[in-house]
């Protein structure tokens, strides 16, 4: 499946873009890196073990006060086991993914804003036989591993965000297109690799923020339309997705509270014989708290997500997470552990599953 996280932060964009900004200059460069492990056991009948650590790095530099880069790029490592009697190999994958360069230029007074971005392929282009059921679990959106593709080929994304105060409200609409040049991501069973032509990605998105006490409030809506694509003279398509966001948070005796939640719908596909792939559709809930304690941020948090498939049962997960958070002389650190619990729907069958994950975000720099 094709990620969607992108379009969330892109939706805080477009919310908080008519907010007035700082001005910024090349020394308010900062770097950010976020090595974290994810880890799901699936029970009976799936009866495996999937696993990802990876290692993202990130600068941002701002050039001028109206242009703003940020450069980016990953080690990922993932593996797939199974936890069953049979002999099934281990599947794993490991290596650099691609590099994502991007920019934001604003116009005016921070009413439009022009943003371009290049995918550079300089990671795992092709996954051969044996690591390519780990190349696929970590794509599933359900489950939504922090990196979900190894190495999607050299893409090209194009947009603008339109923003205004109303009020005391803050608008933003944009718009965005994304085309990608074919890449040959598998080898098949003649030892051949076809080559595979994604489609035109195109993105249309409203965003609405407003202040609420000490926080904010904030709802968006991204349509996301894709073109065919083409593997070895195949065609088909993964369905259009509809994805909404809507979250709030805001301080009560000293406490942060913050509650969040995400939609994302997907219609109906097809396949390369041109049958009809049924829907989808994840929703996710978070709640979480935060407090002043040994000198830094300390925010439990409890995640519930449901993906819902044609012909199969609710799959469910909950995650119970903490984290800590502390700054100091321009460095900002964030550990991170959460424990997952919850059932996957299988063919005719659910499995039940649990998982463990750790993270430690660090940034330096403003």
């Amino acid at each position: 499946m094709r990620r969607f996280i992108a379009f969330l932060a892109l939706l805080g964009l477009l919310a908080t873009v008519a907010a007035p900004l700082a001005a910024q200059s090349i020394f308010d460069t900062n770097l950010r890196a976020a090595p974290q492990y994810l880890q799901y056991q699936i029970k009976t009948p799936v009866n495996e073990t999937i696993s990802e650590f990876t290692t993202p790095v990130f600068v941002v530099i701002p050039i001028t006060p109206a242009l703003t880069m940020d450069v980016g790029t990953a080690f990922a490592w993932a593996r797939v086991q199974p936890n069953g009697a049979g002999t099934e190999p281990t599947s794993s994958i490991s290596g650099l993914t691609d590099t994502q360069v991007r920019a934001n230029l604003s116009l005016g007074t921070d009413f439009v804003v022009l943003t371009a971005g290049l995918n550079i392929p300089t990671g795992r282009e092709t996954a051969k036989k044996d690591e390519q059921l780990a190349a696929f679990r970590i794509g599933n959106d359900f489950l939504a591993f922090p990196i979900s593709n190894m190495g999607p080929g050299f893409g090209a994304t194009g947009g603008i965000v339109l923003a205004r105060p109303i009020g005391s409200w803050n608008l933003g609409i944009g718009g965005s297109l994304r085309q990608s040049a074919s890449y040959k991501p598998v080898v098949d069973n003649t030892g051949a690799r076809p080559r595979f032509q994604p489609g035109n990605e195109y993105r249309a998105r409203i965003g609405l923020d407003h202040p609420y006490g000490t926080g904010r409030f904030a709802v968006g809506l991204t349509y996301a339309k894709y073109g065919n694509d083409e593997i070895g003279g195949s065609i088909y398509n993964t369905g259009d997705r509809f994805i909404s966001q809507i979250g709030i948070n805001n301080s009560f005796g000293g406490v942060n509270v913050l509650v969040s939640a995400w939609n994302l719908y997907r219609r109906s596909g097809t396949i390369f014989t041109g049958d009809r792939t049924g829907p989808e559709n994840i929703a996710n809930v978070l709640l979480g708290v935060g407090f002043r304690a040994a000198s830094g941020t300390i925010e439990p948090s409890l995640e519930l997500r449901n993906w819902t498939q044609e012909n199969l049962s609710a799959s469910m997960l909950g995650t119970i997470g903490l984290r800590y958070s502390v700054e100091a002389a321009g460095l900002s650190i964030t550990p991170s552990a959460g424990y997952t619990f919850g059932r996957l729907a299988a063919v005719g069958e659910i499995a039940d599953l649990n998982g463990v994950r750790a993270a430690l975000a660090i940034r330096v720099g403003s």
